[in-house]
């Protein structure tokens, strides 16, 4: 009877812990390109802290691997400008970093740009983490004024959005 009743345990046991083991399935990055009307541009990369550090031994192989040394991160910003494009009606979006904001759990990285005029549409390639990671999937919501639009990449694919 007893070993019936530490079975059942260990059991129910499992059951309570298997949804957190499941709750992290793959690697992925949610990206948001916000367009305002005087012609500002806004991309902000969000990232898991635990995915994007282990990271960091490719991305900046000369720093620590640690989201704390300024190295590491300075080649991080580097890789995403290298790795994420942006075209407004066929013109490439220069973007330069304008924020870092390095939490437990998250890791948000802003730049900012700008467009002349209202662009018909953007053009947008990331293929952020997937040289180290080759099944990351990478989110990217595209914004202006009400209208909003999500993408999700899992190449190297170009994906194109007519904004109104």
């Amino acid at each position: 009877m007893m070993r019936r009743l530490v079975g059942v345990a260990a059991a129910v046991v499992s059951l309570a812990l298997a949804p957190q083991a499941g709750a992290h399935r793959g690697h992925d990055a949610m990206s948001v390109v916000t367009l305002e009307p005087d012609g500002k541009v806004m991309v902000s990369h969000r990232f898991e802290a635990h995915d994007l550090e282990p990271a960091l031994a490719e991305i900046a192989p000369n720093a620590q691997t640690s989201l704390d040394d300024p190295d590491a991160i300075a080649e991080l910003k580097t890789y995403l400008l290298a790795h994420f494009k942006l075209r407004a009606d066929g013109a490439e979006v220069p973007l330069a970093v304008s924020s870092v904001d390095i939490g437990v759990r998250e890791v948000r990285m802003n730049y900012a740009g700008q467009v002349k005029g209202r662009p018909r549409a953007v053009a947008i390639q990331t293929t952020i983490l997937r040289d180290i990671y080759p099944r990351q999937v990478n989110q990217v919501e595209v914004k202006r004024g009400t209208f909003a639009r999500t993408l999700r990449f899992g190449g190297d694919e170009v994906q194109t959005v007519a904004l109104p």
